[in-house]
């Protein structure tokens, strides 16, 4: 236990935190939840937040620890992966603050009472509570951390989000009624500005990361022949 905490990245852990609150924003699912299970028992509610808990966690898990494997396989540097995902997170910032998703929401609703209690996993544990956005972004963190970093680093984050969402689904009903839409759209806009800024970085980074890689090696070669 003592060999992995000397892994453990303080300041990555609520850089990663702020990040997948902002992306996975636990409020921002009630209003869908909810026209999703309209008319369902206690029981079938808790017992659908439960299967979106377990699949946001054992997903993000997986991204965390063999994301970067997936890119090797398929050949993707991570300079590129930076500037792509960069630009699904500015989109999904983006389109939260011009609030761009209530037409996809109100779509994914009705699937979700034409398929029954089938949507728990797909849509909506996947890809309107964790996305491409989301997957993208642990990716790239499990990245800047060495081998074992994203055990004590990263998985703590993942548990902690995973119970916010599902204490989400569960209190559903009395958050809606305590808060209302326009407190969660407030907190919605707020989260989305964040992921805009994170959006900006990764960009950002990915191109000096690309200009590194592919430019300053090419100078180096040109100069030594």
């Amino acid at each position: 236990m003592e060999a992995l905490l000397e892994f453990f990245d303080t300041g990555l852990f609520f850089k990663f935190a702020a990040a997948l609150v902002a992306l996975i924003n636990p409020l921002y699912g009630i209003p869908i939840f909810l026209g999703m299970t309209k008319g369902y028992s206690q029981a079938e509610r808790r017992r659908i937040a439960n299967i979106v808990a377990i699949t946001v966690f054992v997903s993000a898990t997986i991204a965390a620890v063999i994301g970067e494997e997936i890119l090797s396989f398929f050949g993707i540097g991570v300079p590129a992966f930076q500037i792509g995902g960069g630009i699904i997170v500015l989109l999904v910032g983006l389109s939260m603050l011009q609030d761009n998703s209530s037409a996809g929401d109100e779509k994914a609703i009705d699937d979700g009472q034409q398929k029954g209690s089938d949507f728990a996993v797909v849509p909506l544990s996947i890809p309107l509570t964790i996305g491409p956005g989301t997957f993208a972004t642990i990716i790239l963190f499990a990245h800047l951390l060495s081998d074992g970093g994203e055990l004590v680093t990263m998985i703590p984050v993942i548990f902690l989000i995973s119970v916010l969402t599902w204490l989400g689904l569960i209190f559903a009903d009395p958050i809606s009624r305590l808060l209302g839409n326009t407190s969660i759209n407030v907190v919605t806009r707020i989260m989305a500005i964040i992921l805009v800024a994170i959006a900006v970085e990764m960009v950002l980074n990915g191109a000096v990361s690309a200009y590194h890689h592919h430019f300053e090696d090419a100078a180096k070669a040109a100069g030594s022949s």
